[in-house]
């Protein structure tokens, strides 16, 4: 997938047509498998993988599973994919840790852009 500029849970709600608050308790619900960046201002964004995901549980949701079922489903798929699944966990931080970063740097040139920081 071409990585892109991250989606506000706004743009996410219209792309899946799934309301905001379904976001929001799925989020909340399925401890760390939907885990949004955050801007400073605390507003979500959601990059390709969130939207994988998210794709995945409303898939799973449409088949009518309830969110044990697809939070189950969901961690076994992960424990398959890999033999590791610290790695696997480890591998999910630095995507997030690299995603922090790389919105921070980008914030950065845009207030220098701005005349300061």
């Amino acid at each position: 997938m071409n990585r892109q500029e991250p989606l506000t849970i706004q743009q996410v709600s219209l792309k899946f047509n799934i309301p905001k608050s379904t976001l929001r308790f799925w989020e909340s619900e399925l401890d760390g498998i939907v885990f949004p960046l955050r801007t400073r201002g605390g507003q979500r964004r959601y990059n390709t993988e969130h939207i994988c995901i998210i794709n995945k549980i409303k898939k799973l949701s449409d088949e009518g599973l309830s969110l044990v079922e697809i939070k189950k489903k969901l961690n076994s798929g992960v424990r398959e994919n890999t033999n590791n699944s610290n790695s696997n966990k480890i591998d999910l931080l630095a995507n997030r840790v690299a995603e922090v970063v790389k919105a921070e740097v980008h914030r950065f040139f845009e207030n220098e852009e701005l005349g300061g920081i």
